[in-house]
């Protein structure tokens, strides 16, 4: 990473996740300008996506859309059993990782230890990443294996 010039950040939502989380800690309703501000020193947000199911989380798009995030539709319908949202995260984070060398760092918004091979395999790359969950809710090998995690 090039430390004479901000470090460019891409933000990765795993919004169900972090809605859930919030929600059952009982800090309200997820505020996404919180967020946005603990990671403004952290360096310049050049992507934002965040991924649900947005059918179940139509109040949520409105302030997400007015933060310019770009919301992944994934339908909750899965065959396989497998969450289709994370999936479709991890590829798209490693297919910034493998094809934008300007992204510095990568942020995922989630407390699910699914997310640690990506983790791995992003900090392999010479990425630095930055984790934001919920304490309660957070999987403590998704903390030890980034290189920063802010709960929210």
């Amino acid at each position: 990473m090039d430390f004479t010039r901000t470090p460019n950040i891409a933000i990765f939502a795993d919004y169900e996740n972090i809605a859930i989380g919030v929600r059952n800690g009982r800090y309200g309703d997820f505020d996404i300008d919180l967020v946005l501000e603990r990671l403004l020193d952290k360096g310049k947000i050049v992507v934002k996506k965040a991924y649900a199911d947005w059918t179940r989380y139509k109040t949520a798009r409105r302030p997400l859309h007015e933060a310019a995030f770009e919301l992944i539709e994934i339908p909750h319908v899965s065959y396989s059993g497998k969450n289709s949202a994370d999936i479709r995260l991890v590829v798209d984070a490693l297919d910034l990782c493998y094809t934008k060398d300007h992204i510095d760092v990568f942020v995922v918004i989630s407390g699910d230890s699914d997310f640690s091979p990506l983790v791995s395999k992003l900090r392999e790359n010479a990425k630095k990443v930055i984790a934001m969950g919920v304490k309660n809710s957070t999987s403590d090998l998704l903390v030890e294996n980034c290189d920063e995690f802010i709960y929210y």
